[in-house]
């Protein structure tokens, strides 16, 4: 009874901790420089969507290196994740003391609007 416990309990924990780690990695993980991050999330970026691109080619809104540039220059820290919704940008950022804080730019003037 002891030994098919203890197969059972060690079988069970290697397929939770194998199932916790099998997601893909982010190339930014990866790589672990900030320019390839940066080029490998605004290509996903584009992909997702279009007509952003056609926005920012017909000048309609600032591309997203651009917001992202002005989020970090008013709350520095490392660069996570963006998104465009209507016409503001959501640049997410992980602060130095380890707070996540999503900045709201406007995506026509590139004015930053504030964080929460």
């Amino acid at each position: 009874m002891g030994q098919k416990f203890t197969w059972v309990a060690l079988t069970t924990a290697a397929l939770a901790l194998f199932l916790m780690g099998s997601g893909p990695a982010r190339a930014d993980q990866v790589i672990g420089q900030a320019p390839a991050a940066a080029l490998l999330v605004e290509a996903q970026y584009w992909d997702r969507d279009d007509n952003a691109r056609d926005a920012v080619r017909q000048g309609r809104v600032i591309s997203p290196g651009q917001a992202k540039q002005a989020a970090l220059s008013s709350y520095p820290g490392r660069y996570l994740d963006m998104s465009l919704a209507g016409q503001t940008y959501y640049v997410k950022i992980r602060t130095p003391d380890n707070r996540v804080v999503v900045v709201s730019v406007d995506a026509s003037s590139g004015r930053v609007e504030g964080a929460r």
